[in-house]
């Protein structure tokens, strides 16, 4: 518009509409790593409890793996809710069901091994715990979210409520750089998670630590028991 009017060359026009799309995509980039930063800190999913009690048990390697592959899946969902992938959960109804059935059964397993699980250091009658491979915690965190369609609409929700701002104007090429931000975002929030509990762990005592899982361990359950109830509730309608 502006090399039609006169007023520039279409090489500086072109450099001008360039710098524009640069700053909308770092805009997004920028959303997309504050959003996912947020959204990671309540202690309530799967990965967060993973990730929590592995930073309790001095586990941290192991637990930044699993939170990269969890921020992986998780920003594959946010880049698909910029296609109107939210619209799937309405054509296919099983799937939320499915999703709380999983959910469900994944929380009070967990909730049940954090209830039984200890921080102390191992002894004579202490089982030392298993060490788990930076792999296989990576494609845990990864499975555990990607088996969670519903997030889909979650970030649906993001999406929109972040465009009612004005704020950047997003379409669909700005998904990318938005989910990349994400899990950037996703991965910082748990990052600064293990270093805090490897920073001020030693300023607790073993009991106290203990009974923290045992607290998170009971709320999981009572979480899990929540999306059972939802689920058995689903096919009563």
């Amino acid at each position: 518009m502006l090399a039609a009017a006169g007023i520039v060359s279409s090489g500086m026009a072109a450099q001008i509409l360039d710098w524009f799309r640069v700053q909308a995509e770092l805009t997004a980039a920028l959303l997309g790593f504050v959003v996912g930063f947020v959204t990671s800190m309540p202690v309530a999913g799967p990965v967060s409890l993973l990730v929590f009690g592995r930073g309790l048990q001095g586990r941290g390697r192991s637990g930044i793996y699993l939170a990269l592959g969890s921020a992986i899946a998780e920003s594959m969902y946010a880049y698909l809710a910029f296609w109107g992938f939210s619209a799937l959960l309405a054509r296919y109804a099983w799937i939320e069901p499915l999703s709380r059935a999983l959910t469900a059964v994944l929380l009070t397993a967990l909730g049940v091994r954090f209830a039984r699980m200890r921080t102390a250091a191992p002894s004579e009658d202490q089982p030392v715990v298993r060490k788990v491979g930076s792999k296989r915690s990576f494609l845990l965190g990864l499975t555990i979210t990607a088996l969670n369609p519903t997030l889909i609409a979650t970030w649906s929700v993001v999406v929109a409520a972040l465009h009612s701002f004005d704020v950047v104007a997003f379409g669909s090429d700005l998904a990318l750089p938005f989910a990349f931000g994400v899990c950037c975002g996703s991965a910082a929030w748990f990052a600064v998670l293990l270093w805090l509990l490897r920073r001020y762990k030693a300023h607790f005592p073993a009991e106290t630590l203990d009974r923290t899982l045992r607290v998170m361990g009971i709320f999981a359950v009572l979480v899990g028991l929540y999306f059972g109830v939802r689920f058995i509730l689903y096919f009563q309608k």
